[in-house]
């Protein structure tokens, strides 16, 4: 999933009572997670055989500054693979998710923006259940689930989760969906569903705070993969530089630290008996940018965020990092760049085929970087 992080956020809670001079650093120590030993602890250091190349493939665009509608994309906020063939993405601007076949192809949308029975009114994340052929699209009024027939789909359901996420990530697995999202530390921060809706289980830690609002903050704002031929489920949330690993029935499996992350930071304390959270939006902080699974192993990118107001997009990115993490054991490698270009991101794998998103032509694409035949 692609996310679009802001350069700066201030928010204050009103609390009556007497204000204090102590000022919280975000995140603390305690919240900072250890590697699971040194051979766990991921650095952005020149890759050796793994060491990933751009150069040799044919490229095919999505997306263009003028043409037919299906033609220009809006905003690229999510974008899943069923790995037969076809990408979906989710339009934040139009507030459509539409299918596209690896030639570029527009195949449907699969549903349009409105309030009735499996329409959009915010959507929010997009999930493939390969197995089933339905398409689950997170949104503000529920998770609506569709059946993929030839390129028409058709509603099957929209189910109000007992914990919703705040955005929208979603995976599927085995038969079953999971969620994150943790309101506070009593909370776990991952959630598991049947695909008809019902809950069946809860585990993984959030970030500890006695505040509701920091937790929130801090655990709703994640990247979650489910990998099917290792049951294990993976999350990053941002701001914290490490990745976890859970068995599909919650055990926690491995922990990878991220040591060259630079995480952003955030201030708590108080002022004219307000409480103030401030998060800082520095530039040159690293900002995740991708979870995904190709089946046997989990990819994670990450690159470093800074403010050019002048220029378009305002904020622009360097490089970006990707490693692979081996989805049973949790030992990784360091790949390379995660992207041709500055200000181009991996999004998905699907064996040789790479899927990126960019704005470097002044407006939205998705590429499909394809081995030379």
């Amino acid at each position: 999933m692609l996310r679009f992080v802001t350069t700066g956020l201030l928010m204050s809670i009103f609390v009556c009572g007497t204000g204090f001079a102590q000022t919280v650093i975000h995140p603390t120590k305690e919240n900072v997670p250890v590697s699971s030993g040194p051979r766990f602890e991921l650095r952005s250091e020149a890759g050796g055989s793994d060491a990933w190349e751009w150069e040799s493939f044919e490229i095919v665009e999505i997306g263009v500054e003028e043409g037919d509608y299906h033609q220009m994309l809006g905003m690229v906020w999510d974008l899943e693979l069923d790995r037969k063939g076809t990408l979906y993405y989710l339009d934040l601007l139009s507030m459509e998710v539409r299918a596209y076949d690896y030639e570029g192809n527009w195949i449907a949308s699969v549903s349009s923006p409105g309030t009735g029975p499996g329409e959009f009114d915010s959507p929010l994340g997009v999930a493939v259940a390969p197995e089933s052929k339905q398409v689950i699209v997170s949104d503000k009024r529920g998770n609506h689930f569709f059946e993929r027939r030839d390129t028409t789909f058709n509603l099957i359901s929209t189910q109000r989760p007992k914990y919703p996420s705040l955005l929208g990530q979603l995976c599927v697995m085995d038969g079953h969906y999971f969620t994150a999202y943790s309101p506070s530390q009593e909370e776990p921060l991952i959630h598991k569903y049947t695909l008809d809706g019902e809950w069946v289980a809860s585990f993984g830690e959030p970030y500890k705070d006695d505040d509701p609002f920091i937790v929130s903050s801090f655990t709703g704002d994640v990247f979650l993969s489910c990998n099917l031929e290792h049951q294990t489920v993976a999350v990053v949330t941002q701001h914290i530089p490490s990745m976890t690993g859970y068995s599909e029935q919650g055990e926690k499996l491995w922990q990878v630290t991220f040591p060259d992350y630079r995480s952003d930071t955030a201030k708590e304390y108080w002022e004219n008996e307000r409480k103030i959270f401030a998060v800082l939006g520095e530039d040159n902080r690293s900002v995740f940018k991708s979870l995904f699974s190709d089946g046997k192993y989990f990819y994670v990118t990450y690159n470093f965020q800074f403010r050019a107001p002048r220029e378009y997009p305002p904020i622009k990115y360097s490089a970006g990092h990707a490693f692979r993490v081996n989805a049973q054991t949790g030992l990784g490698v360091y790949l390379g760049a995660a992207g041709p270009v500055s200000g181009e991101h991996l999004m998905a794998l699907d064996g040789d085929y790479r899927f990126t998103v960019t704005e470097n032509k002044g407006f939205p694409q998705i590429r499909i970087y394809k081995p030379h035949r």
